[in-house]
């Protein structure tokens, strides 16, 4: 008996066949038994229709010319239509303008909707100016306007120096950098 029963189709050869039965074992054998977890997301205890959640989130915002002026990382991030808050864990927030380069850290971020302020909590380390650090538990953004300013006791290092106090008042552009009140620091000529 002939191999070609359908004119101008041939079946496979023994080898073709037994190659392709390893790969689908092999497939089937490196499978997942379980579902992969997903990351925890803190949903405030209740989830509302609408709400949407996202992992690994990049967010851009550009100038009229279309420069990039705004950059924000998060590993999961989830949004409340109801209140049009976006929460985010593991965020960093960088500031693109000439002269006004900025970049932010933190365990957990709110960026809120109608104001566009960016709230920032948990072991936030920023980098206002070339060689200086932020180091405090929780700070306000205003990516418009470029003020940062916090309640909380902050640090302020730069090489040797340093500077420790309670609230702080930056502005992004024009670099300027207020410890509000209890301030202590050494210099280092």
């Amino acid at each position: 008996m002939s191999r070609k029963l359908i004119p101008g189709f041939r079946a496979p050869g023994l080898g073709l066949s037994l190659l392709l039965l390893v790969l689908a074992a092999l497939v089937w054998w490196s499978w997942p038994q379980h579902p992969l977890p997903l990351p925890p997301i803190d949903w405030h205890g209740q989830i509302h229709k609408g709400d949407q959640a996202a992992e690994d989130v990049i967010m851009r915002q550009y100038t009229a010319t279309g420069k990039l002026d705004l950059l924000a990382t998060a590993q999961t991030a989830y949004h409340e239509p109801g209140v049009d808050q976006t929460i985010l864990r593991q965020v960093t927030v960088e500031r693109f303008k000439p002269g006004q380069q900025t970049h932010l850290r933190a365990n957990q971020g709110i960026v809120d909707g109608h104001s566009h302020m960016i709230t920032l909590w948990g072991n936030v380390i920023g980098t206002l100016q070339p060689g200086t650090r932020l180091l405090t538990e929780k700070v306000h953004y205003d990516a418009q306007t470029g003020i940062i300013t916090s309640r909380e006791p902050v640090r302020l290092e730069r090489g040797q120096d340093w500077m420790t106090g309670v609230g702080l008042w930056a502005s992004v552009k024009t670099q300027e950098v207020n410890i509000l009140h209890d301030v202590r620091g050494m210099y280092v000529p």
